[in-house]
This record gives C-alpha cells, structure tokens and sequence, in this order.
C-alpha cells in the first residue's frame, strides 16, 4: 500500500464524523500514470482551512489558512515515516475537535 492509499482510506473511515462536526472535505487523486501521483485533501470549518497534498514518494505539503488569513506551511519530507503521518493525522484531526 502506497501513502496515498492510506490517505485516502484514512479519509474515508473518518469523513462521516468530520462532516458530523461541520467540517467540509474533498479528496482528489491525480491520474494514476503521472511520474509522482498524488492526492490531495482539503478540509474547511467555517474560516479556516487546511490543504494537504501527497505525492507517492512520500512527500507532503500541509497548508493551514487560518481566520485571519494568515498561513502557515509545512513540509514533510516522507510520510511513509510512522512519526511524520502521526503528525499530519493529529493536525488534520484537531480540525474535527475544535
């Protein structure tokens, strides 16, 4: 199973509860014949919104547009790495918990 697989399959298991707490989500997959595909997931509760895009080789952007409209970025070097998807997952996570 490659990251983008487990993005999306983790997507799925928790959208329901997402959209319970008013949290909009859209997931998206770039053709599969691409060099590197991708997926991307974007997530809104009300004025904030958190962008995420991850490409096969493990690598990731993380996009948080807060209220204010200021935003902060991150880069993950490899998501295949247990400790850097725990992070995405608990940042995208708290969307739901707030």
């Amino acid at each position: 199973m490659i990251v983008i697989d487990f993005i999306e399959i983790w997507w799925r298991s928790v959208s329901g509860l997402f959209e319970s707490r008013g949290v909009a989500g859209q997931f998206e997959r770039s053709p599969i014949d691409r060099l590197n595909p991708s997926c991307s997931l974007n997530l809104r509760r009300g004025e904030l919104e958190i962008d995420l895009i991850v490409w096969e080789s493990g690598e990731a952007e993380l996009a948080i547009v807060e209220s204010d409209g200021s935003v902060r970025q991150q880069h993950f070097d490899d998501l295949k790495e247990p400790t850097e998807l725990e992070s995405v997952l608990v940042k995208l996570s708290s969307l739901a918990r707030m």
